[in-house]
């Protein structure tokens, strides 16, 4: 049976009615709830007036000039450049995850990421007249934000998506809406005093798992944008909404026998020792070709990694995870471990190191379970491979079709030419650090630390926004000298 719009407008009301059991909420002249009209910060008790003044705040800013817009995002860099290191502590106190000092490159970086100037139109002009193509903002847009990256998501996603002409709706993991709210509020007062809306970046004070299921099933929310694991990316596909999914990742790095061994060394322990390698870019399983391998590992050493035995190894993933599971299979990590120090995960078995130490690596066969799984730790198995065919290949099945990120350190153009056709990825980096290169903070391009895996790559300003085809057919055509010629009078 099919319903009419009439019939589903009532059901969608009787389920919203069902959900506020002291009925629904009175609504005043602008469309705003009255809990919604007396919150200008942008921290709200009730998913459904949190939306509402989104809503409301979207409409308003898409009426201000393009100047004030831009005003708006000058103010949100200033706000989370100015509070970079305080935001770092508040959240490595609240989560205890990562490096401050690295969390407040996080913060400063994520607020160089693209703004307004993305969003340049297309023109096409000619005997038929002109047309644009241009950018317009999908409207309310619900951002569920990982306890990895707490405050530069809600820095760089308020400027990327007010950019566009949309307005956010956050729900920060529990872990860190703390951090998260300081964050919301401070930006929405600068945006009110750049002359834009309230409540143009939202969130909820106390975030759940519920409280992201209601903000992606809700009516008014058209676009979804996502960091976490396969169940809350798959919860957002099964919505019918567009979805920019930054889903798992389990990135592998291949050394051949031609790569400049200690830039090599050097680039894996800055990407995988960076905030404690809980970013999904970082490096997560070294593939070595046999020939380089001793080398490698003693350069490694030297710049800050501490090789375990094997024995060691078999005790510590006794720790590190929750569930072992068959060999070639992710296993469930042991979240307690997540973003943690080496000199706190390897205590767990009884070893002190010095605060030198920067990663933990344990060479292991290519289907040890720290290889199929993505451990967000400074953890890494080390794997010998007989030649780059094979490193290359147990590379790409490592990685799993995630289409994330994978590096190779290689002089031979063969090598890297061979592995870039099979890396389905979002990434691909080649002779540079894997963590860091491929958001921009080390390589060229922008900066962007949400890598969407389903084709959308790094997140820009565009990546928000509708494409439109505007045309004006045989009206201002203009072509030099067609006057002159008697052939048009338009111009």
């Amino acid at each position: 049976m099919r319903l009419g719009k009439g019939q589903i407008e009532q059901i969608v009301e009787q389920v919203v009615r069902g959900l506020q059991p002291e009925g629904p909420k009175r609504l005043d002249s602008s469309g705003s709830s009255p809990e919604s009209s007396k919150i200008v910060d942008g921290v709200f008790q009730d998913m459904e007036a949190c939306i509402q003044a989104a809503s409301t705040a979207q409409k308003r800013l898409l009426a201000l000039p393009l100047t004030v817009r831009q005003k708006i995002i000058r103010a949100l860099r200033a706000i989370g450049i100015s509070n970079a290191e305080s935001y770092a502590r508040l959240e490595f106190e609240e989560t205890r995850l990562g490096k401050l000092e690295d969390n407040v490159k996080k913060n400063r970086s994520a607020c160089e990421v693209p703004g307004m100037e993305d969003l340049s139109p297309e023109v096409y002009t000619g005997d038929k007249g002109v047309t644009i193509i241009e950018r317009i903002p999908f409207g309310v847009i619900a951002s569920i934000n990982p306890i990895t990256n707490g405050a530069p998501t809600v820095l760089y996603n308020a400027i990327m998506m007010l950019s566009g002409g949309n307005t956010v709706v956050n729900n920060p993991h529990p872990r860190t809406r703390g951090v998260s709210s300081r964050v919301i509020k401070d930006l929405n007062k600068a945006v009110v005093e750049a002359g834009g809306p309230p409540n143009s970046i939202c969130s909820l004070e106390e975030p759940s798992v519920e409280s992201a299921q209601k903000l992606m099933t809700h009516p008014g929310i058209r676009m979804i944008a996502v960091t976490g694991g396969h169940g809350v990316v798959a919860f957002a596909a099964q919505t019918g909404k567009r979805v920019i999914a930054g889903g798992p990742g389990n990135p592998p790095v291949v050394v051949d026998e031609t790569a400049d061994l200690k830039r090599a060394a050097k680039s894996i322990i800055e990407g995988a020792s960076f905030s404690n390698c809980i970013a999904c870019a970082s490096e997560k399983e070294i593939f070595v070709v046999e020939p380089v391998a001793d080398r490698l590992k003693e350069l490694l050493k030297d710049y800050g990694a501490f090789e375990i035995t094997a024995a060691q190894g078999e005790e510590l993933i006794k720790h590190i995870f929750a569930e072992i599971r068959a060999p070639g299979e992710p296993g469930v990590i042991n979240m307690d471990f997540i973003g943690q120090s080496p000199q706190t995960i390897l205590k767990s078995i009884g070893l002190e190191v010095g605060p030198d130490v920067k990663i933990v690596i344990l060479e292991t066969d290519r289907n040890h379970p720290l290889v199929w799984t993505e451990q967000i730790m400074p953890v890494l198995p080390f794997i010998r491979c007989r030649d780059a065919d094979d490193a290359i290949g147990a590379a790409i099945a490592a990685e799993q079709g995630y289409g994330h990120t994978m590096a190779i350190h290689s002089n031979n153009l063969e090598n890297i030419k061979k592995m870039a056709g099979m890396a389905k990825c979002a990434a691909f980096v080649k002779n540079g650090s894997c963590g860091l290169a491929s958001v921009g903070i080390s390589g060229e391009g922008y900066i962007s630390f949400h890598i969407a895996t389903n084709g959308e790559g790094q997140t820009r300003p565009r990546t928000f926004t509708l494409i439109r085809r505007c045309v004006l057919s045989n009206d201002f055509r203009y072509r030099y000298g067609a006057e002159v010629q008697g052939q048009s009078k338009t111009v």
